[in-house]
């Protein structure tokens, strides 16, 4: 059982809660295992649990357990601490509230969700998994690799019936050193590695490299000094080991089956370009060309939010200059910033094509879409086909333009414009977004079920290209984020 013991919170423990993205769907626990380890985890969820209600106040109870944060009660005054019971009880209560029934799940059985063994799961691993980043993201340092530079694998916890654990280093390419311990005497050694070595990823269940490495499994790691690690022979006098900047590898990928479009729209905003959504699966991905000179120069190592922020600062400069020079200078209909959010968007990745069809002559078509193509990176495809002006990333949507095109014309591309349906597919809701003023800057039709994804989705791309925030009304009612 984990428990925080810590006098203050541990930094990288609350940022490992606190910036996960609820995100419900249909999958089981083995299918969870299967999707890219940076996704999952960025996301909060719990096996075949839609309702993320549920996975947020959950989160919610996490964090403040992790923060060490008490509760505020009715009168003002602080109450006590998040603890495992007190989370059981207040979920169980979330559940009745929110209508949760067992179904066909066996009474006080982990597919109970209001079981203690169940809510007891979802403490246990997130506080796990949060303390284990925590402790790796610490320990990849100059100074921590120099002095500890490797990890015993040990057990910390007894099982009744434990895992093979040797078995599994040794199928994983693990080697051994020294004399086994008492809990694995047939061992032919200790179960030490250095802690830059994917064997961490290999033996773990969910493929990373911190403890749990298994539900349940009551192994933990123990650091090994430098002077133990030359004398077993793990490490030379003369090595010297680099941190880890990140601890997943590209290339993991899952099949999307379970997640619906709402979810992915969550991960596009998340992520941005650093995963592919392509066909029937999702993985990690590296662009295949870098942001234009001009941005990468300005921003050596550029979050999501200030690389658009940059490449809507950098199109509405293009636009003031061009209106300097002339007053009659073509241009649409919709809103500078709307445009400029749109655009930077697809640059990034959290959106996947932008689209305008143009009024006017189609030269002026022409010369607006050379207007966004000097803002945009190059990795960004600008194309104009019968007055409609595309633009969008070949290496996160793969259509070739022919098929954009024609989804264009037919109404067809809403999904691909972020927006969760295409046009007038019912049940849907209008969204509006606005400025702290009321004045609109730009709408959609959105799934009636989950507008308010796709409405916080894109109220991202204004908030990053504006550097404001804005309002979100959907049909006519104004909903917080």
């Amino acid at each position: 059982m984990v428990s925080f013991t810590t006098s203050a919170p541990l930094q990288h423990a609350v940022a490992q809660i606190s910036g996960r993205t609820p995100l419900g769907s249909v999958l089981k626990s083995a299918e969870w295992e299967l999707v890219p380890a940076e996704l999952r985890m960025r996301a909060m969820f719990s096996a075949q649990v839609q309702n993320e209600r549920i996975l947020a106040e959950a989160q919610a109870r996490l964090q403040q357990r992790i923060k060490l944060e008490r509760s505020i009660l009715a009168d003002g005054t602080q109450g006590a601490y998040m603890d495992r019971g007190r989370f059981i009880e207040e979920m169980r209560h979330v559940l009745s509230e929110e209508g949760y029934k067992r179904g066909t799940a066996k009474a006080g059985s982990l597919l109970d969700l209001k079981s203690t063994r169940r809510l007891g799961l979802i403490w246990d691993m997130n506080l796990a998994q949060a303390q284990g980043y925590a402790r790796w993201k610490s320990d990849q340092t100059h100074n921590g690799l120099e002095s500890e530079p490797c990890y015993e694998l040990i057990r910390v916890e007894s099982r009744k019936e434990p895992r093979d654990w040797p078995l599994s280093w040794l199928e994983h390419g693990g080697k051994f050193y020294g004399t086994a311990g008492p809990d694995y005497p047939l061992a032919m050694g200790r179960m030490i590695a250095l802690k830059t070595d994917p064997i961490w990823r290999y033996i773990s269940r969910f493929k990373s490299p911190w403890p749990p490495f298994d539900w349940d499994s009551g192994m933990g790691l123990t650091g090994i000094d430098r002077d133990e690690a030359e004398d077993l022979g793990v490490i030379g006098p003369d090595d010297v080991l680099v941190p880890l900047s990140q601890p997943f590898n590209d290339g993991y990928s899952m099949s999307l089956t379970g997640i619906p479009e709402s979810g992915l729209e969550r991960l596009r905003s998340e992520f941005g370009d650093s995963i592919l959504i392509d066909g029937e699966a999702i993985s990690i991905h590296t662009p295949t060309s870098p942001l234009s000179d001009a941005i990468q120069s300005t921003l050596p190592d550029p979050g999501i939010t200030e690389r658009a922020r940059a490449i809507a600062d950098a199109g509405r400069d293009q636009i003031m200059g061009l209106r300097s020079g002339d007053d009659g200078a073509p241009w649409p209909s919709s809103s500078d910033p709307e445009i400029l959010s749109s655009t930077s968007a697809v640059a990034v990745g959290r959106k996947l094509l932008y689209h305008e069809e143009w009024v006017g002559s189609s030269q002026d078509a022409q010369d607006f879409a050379n207007l966004i193509r000097s803002f945009l990176p190059d990795e960004v495809a600008v194309m104009v086909q019968d007055n409609h002006v595309h633009a969008w990333r070949p290496d996160l949507l793969t259509l070739a333009p022919d098929a954009l095109q024609a989804k264009s014309v037919a109404g067809d591309n809403g999904v691909l414009l972020g927006y969760g349906q295409n046009l007038f597919v019912d049940p849907f809701a209008v969204v509006r977004i606005v400025d702290a003023d009321g004045n609109l800057l730009g709408g959609f039709q959105a799934p009636a079920a989950t507008a308010k994804v796709f409405a916080a989705a894109r109220a991202k791309d204004f908030t990053d290209a504006m550097g404001l925030p804005v309002r979100v009304l959907i049909n006519g009612q104004e909903v917080a984020l």
